[in-house]
Formats: structure tokens, C-alpha cells, sequence
């Protein structure tokens, strides 16, 4: 009787290729991660820039059909999400996050000084349309530069370029949005 050459299997990966093709996915992992933050911190800011300019927008319409003034109330609260308020409702700015476990810290929102005329007690600005559709306010109110509604991501992001805002330039009501340096609060 002969005895068998001891069975050797060439299937499979060593132990130290694994590591090594482990090593190189963590290490393409850390590169990609900033640049995917940074690119779903912007997504966030513009989804919320939509959102109001949306609200805005119906807003101004709700006026014009209704034939009253309409009050869009820009409300910043601590540790909470912001939130629109229009004729009562209350709507917050999410960033379109469907999650029911949304971080307040996720949204800023900021109004440009000069528009703090009649808001409500604890809005940070507001924009109020009268039945025409057009700003209620005096012309020397709305600014060089409009009434500027900004939306950052995250909350605690100081960097100009990365913020979102939607811009009402005249007292007829135009609005645009805009980012990076067009988005400074005056």
C-alpha cells in the first residue's frame, strides 16, 4: 500500500491576502469619506433652499388668491429644526430627510436683518406679502440686496460657500436662489 500524498487545496485566500484587501477597502473608505459628507451636507442645504423657496412661493400665491396680507415667519429654534411658519402652520425645514429621527443640528437658517418687521415674537425674520403678491414693506426696508432667507449644513458651518439661499430682490416679489457669496446677510 502507498500512502497518499497529503491533500493540499489551493482554493481560497490566505490569511494575509485578506488583510490586505481589507486594509486597501478602509483606506479608499477614509478618502471618499469627507468628500461624501461634503457632498450630502450640500444636497441637505439645497433640498432645505427648495423647500422654502416652495413655501414662498405659495405664499405669495395664497396672498394673491386670497386678497389678504400672508406673514411668512422664518423661526430658528434652539436644538430643534427650523421651521417656516405661514398663516398658522407650521412647517419644518428638514432638508427633505425622510427619517423620523432628524439631528436639529443638521440645518441653519438665518434672515437678513431687515426683515424683522412685523413677525412674529420668536421669528428670526419673516417676509409678508400683501394681496398683490408684492413685499410689504418700504423700499428703503427691503436693502441692497434684498431680503436674503440662508440655509447652511451643517448648523455649526461657517464656510460662505457652503451655504444656500433663496433671495427676494424686489418689492414686487422676485425671488432667486443663489449660494456661496451671494448668500451674506446684510
Amino acid at each position: 500500500m502507498s500512502k497518499l500524498a497529503p491533500y493540499r487545496s489551493t482554493a481560497g485566500f490566505t490569511l494575509v491576502e485578506m488583510i490586505v484587501v481589507i486594509m486597501l477597502a478602509v483606506i479608499l473608505a477614509l478618502i471618499a469619506a469627507p468628500g461624501w459628507l461634503s457632498f450630502a451636507n450640500s444636497r441637505r442645504a439645497e433640498a432645505g433652499r427648495e423647500q422654502i423657496f416652495q413655501l414662498l412661493r405659495q405664499a405669495q400665491t395664497q396672498a394673491i388668491r386670497s386678497r389678504q396680507n400672508q406673514v411668512v415667519n422664518f423661526i430658528a429654534p434652539p436644538d430643534q429644526l427650523p421651521v417656516v411658519e405661514i398663516a398658522g402652520v407650521a412647517q419644518p425645514v428638514d432638508g427633505q430627510n425622510p427619517s423620523s429621527q432628524v439631528n436639529s443640528n443638521l440645518l441653519k437658517l438665518e434672515v437678513s436683518p431687515n426683515a424683522k418687521l412685523g413677525c412674529a415674537p420668536d421669528a428670526v425674520g419673516c417676509v409678508v406679502f400683501n394681496d398683490r403678491g408684492n413685499i410689504a414693506m418700504e423700499a428703503n426696508q427691503l436693502g441692497e440686496n434684498g431680503i436674503v432667507i440662508s440655509v447652511s449644513s451643517p448648523a455649526d458651518n461657517t464656510n460662505i460657500n457652503s451655504r444656500r439661499c433663496v433671495i427676494v430682490k424686489t418689492l414686487l416679489g422676485a425671488m432667486a436662489t443663489s449660494s456661496g457669496e451671494d448668500c451674506k446677510l446684510s
